[in-house]
């Protein structure tokens, strides 16, 4: 199986003719994740990339890849170590990353709000780190040559985003007292 990055994870959506990018799936793990309505993994996968027929050999190693993506991000979110990475394009220009950023915004919102609809009841930080992501999701890069200042404030949105998606599973998703690791 593929290494998981942003362009395996694109290549294998596109493949399965699935309207979204690499960032936005993880994007879209991660709101439902963060979400307080878990469901069962296989079922939301189904429901985001639909049946796929299974004597097609790069449909299973894609939707595999897929698979994967979504145990990660659970992995990395339920570790409560700081783990999570967004997937986003490395070593692409500003633009092309923050236009992957806003991808992952768009995701977040979608998987979070699919997920909580029937659940009105938000926190006073949930409503503060959704409404970042709506702001996000509306960025906007200029054409121009970006400066070390947009490199700079792009890693610090990155970073906002990635503590924030953790600070919500964790509110939504408490360890309980019996799980935390014991200190002698």
């Amino acid at each position: 199986m593929e290494e998981l990055s942003y362009q395996s994870v694109a290549d294998a959506l596109g493949r399965l003719t699935v309207t979204m990018d690499g960032a936005e799936m993880q994007g879209v793990f991660c709101g439902h994740l963060a979400s307080a309505a878990r469901r069962d993994e296989a079922d939301w996968l189904k429901e985001l990339i639909g049946e796929r027929d299974e004597a097609n050999l790069q449909a299973r190693e894609d939707v595999l890849l897929i698979a994967q993506l979504l145990r990660e991000v659970t992995q990395q979110l339920s570790r409560r170590e700081l783990q999570l990475q967004l997937l986003l394009p490395e070593e692409e220009l500003l633009q092309v990353r923050a236009e992957a950023l806003t991808s992952w915004c768009e995701g977040f919102l979608y998987g979070y709000g699919v997920s909580t609809a029937r659940n009105a009841k938000t926190t006073e930080s949930e409503r503060e780190f959704l409404q970042d992501l709506m702001e996000i999701s509306k960025l906007e890069v200029p054409e121009e040559e970006p400066t070390e200042d947009d490199e700079l404030d792009f890693l610090q949105l990155v970073e906002h985003l990635r503590m924030g998606a953790m600070l919500l599973d964790e509110e939504r998703h408490p360890l309980s007292d019996s799980s935390s690791p014991l200190l002698h």
